[in-house]
């Protein structure tokens, strides 16, 4: 520490002796240097510490819109800057709504001159001039209504009005040209296109569609082909389309949103593709199953039958038992038989199950829905997905077949995850950062009440240092002289013969030399008359 102290000491020693052998015109210069860099430090700082007294009024203003919010503002004395080669007006923003509500009720700015042209009227105005006058009229409707679209940020309408003849043969058809520019970052869809071609066309008399052009700000044609592309597409493709896709859209914030709670967000990103199923289909399906519990007799049909028969034997047979006569015997009664006959024909119930299908339009076929991870490498650093990337890819893959509705094992279906879930780890880009600019600290030091001001002190300043390093300059050139003069008289006396007495007196200052005349008069005196001198003497020691 001590070591430090005397190196500081040394140092500002150093400093000090250099600043004396300095001589003055360099140390007037210097502090002056000194002083213009502390000024112009302390009004950046201020002038950057200041938030601009001014805030937008109106911004991206043609020519005559400008004019005249200007003239207005100047007659109602209010402050004002043009700012974008004067397609910006800013006013203090205590101004800055009154304003507004103040020249809304004046209709300014008017935009585009619309119908209101007709409020006026010149005296020998032709019909001529009242169809000129028309056509920029309807221009200026078709403008303002089309840049009341959202994605609307300026519109031009150019009308290309046939002039009527007598003869159908030789009538041409009206024509129009729009111009759009739209909101950055957002572009029109064909149905808003077809929208505006629609518009215009039935804004104008006899004015179709396919005589209207539509182009951006780009200089490209939006309207190309649009109509034979509504030719093609039908409503029923149009609705599965947007069924599609809002599935899709579904599915696909539902998986972002839990990666990014767990991976945080702008680290991942999800795409998701589906096919639905829009055939209009029905299944029936039959079953026959036995009752467990026992038959069910659905019919029967059952008869019987029984009878008796008594047999006698014939006589006169032919035959040895009935012609020899040792052999014959006589039975009186004869032989008796009975029978019986059922006949039985039973039907039984079978259970009949009929399960009838309806398959809704619409359904998603699981076979065919894929989903494409993209995961940053820097976002897995602080989630807990595993320790190698096997492991991580399992984890996101399971919880993305979880969030769209992926399973395996499904009935009538084949699905694998590692088929339809896509996950891949890599370093995203980034953008470079460009380096950090401070915008608008030169116009908001310019543009400082202050700097006037600040101008004329620094000019005094400079104005004063330059009437002191004068005055210097001439005190230092005299001095000059006057010692040349002395060396000059020097040397003169130098060759000439000089009494001691007067060199000696030229040496005294002008008090000694009057002391040293007075005290010779008073030698002489008392040299010439003594008595006189003792007088004088004794007079003044009767005064002391």
């Amino acid at each position: 520490m001590e070591s430090f102290v005397e190196r500081v000491k040394q140092w500002a020693g150093q400093v000090k002796e250099y600043w004396g052998k300095q001589s003055l015109n360099r140390k007037v210069l210097f502090a002056g240097l000194v002083l213009l860099g502390l000024l112009a430090l302390i009004i950046l700082l201020f002038a950057t510490g200041q938030k601009d007294p001014y805030e937008v009024l109106y911004a991206e203003l043609d020519a005559k819109d400008a004019s005249a919010v200007v003239a207005r503002l100047e007659e109602e004395k209010i402050n004002y800057k043009l700012v974008d080669n004067g397609t910006t007006i800013l006013v203090p923003p205590e101004y800055k709504d009154s304003t507004r509500l103040k020249l809304a009720g004046e209709n300014l700015p008017r935009g585009e001159a619309g119908f209101e042209l007709f409020q006026e009227s010149s005296f020998g105005e032709t019909q001529t001039d009242k169809q000129i006058k028309y056509q920029a009229a309807l221009q200026g409707e078709l403008a303002r209504t089309i840049q009341s679209l959202d994605k609307v940020k300026a519109a031009k309408v150019n009308l290309a009005l046939a002039e009527p003849t007598l003869f159908t043969e030789n009538e041409e058809l009206p024509k129009a040209s729009v111009v759009i520019r739209t909101v950055e970052g957002k572009k029109l869809s064909p149905e808003e296109i077809n929208g505006i071609l629609n518009l215009v066309a039935n804004s104008v008399d006899r004015l179709e569609t396919d005589n209207v052009v539509i182009i951006d700000q780009d200089g490209n044609l939006i309207s190309e082909d649009l109509s034979s592309l509504y030719a093609n597409v039908t409503d029923t493709i149009k609705m599965q389309m947007a069924l599609k896709n809002e599935y899709e859209k579904e599915k696909q914030e539902a998986i972002q949103t839990m990666l990014d709670k767990s991976l945080g967000e702008n680290n991942s990103v999800v795409r998701v593709n589906v096919e639905l199923d829009f055939n209009n289909r029905e299944q029936v399906d039959t079953r026959f199953t036995h009752d467990p519990d026992g038959p069910f007799v659905r019919s029967e049909d059952v008869s019987k039958e029984s009878g008796t028969e008594t047999t006698i034997n014939p006589a006169n047979v032919p035959g040895t038992d009935t012609n020899i006569p040792e052999y014959l015997e006589v039975d009186e009664e004869g032989a008796v038989s009975t029978w019986d006959k059922s006949h039985i024909i039973r039907n039984y119930e079978i259970n009949e199950t009929q399960t009838v299908t309806d398959f809704s339009q619409g359904d998603v076929k699981y076979d065919y829905l894929t989903v494409a991870v993209f995961v940053n490498n820097a976002g897995t650093q602080q989630a807990n997905l595993g320790d190698t990337e096997e492991e991580k890819i399992t984890k996101i893959r399971n919880i993305v077949a979880s969030a769209c509705g992926l399973r395996e094992n499904r009935d009538n279906e084949s699905v694998r995850l590692e088929d339809h879930v896509s996950v891949a780890f890599i370093d995203f880009y980034t953008e470079p950062e460009p380096e950090p600019v401070i915008p608008g600290t030169m116009d908001k030091i310019l543009s400082s009440p202050y700097i006037p001001w600040v101008v004329v002190l620094l000019a005094l300043i400079i104005i004063v240092l330059a009437f002191l390093l004068y005055r210097r300059r001439e005190r230092t050139r005299r001095e000059l002289e006057e010692e040349m003069a002395r060396q000059a008289e020097l040397e003169a006396v130098a060759h000439e013969d000089v009494d001691v007495a007067d060199l000696i007196e030229t040496s005294l200052s002008p008090e000694e030399q009057e002391r040293r005349r007075v005290r010779e008069e008073i030698d002489k005196i008392i040299e010439e008359s003594p008595e006189t001198a003792a007088q004088v003497l004794k007079a003044w020691l009767l005064e002391d």
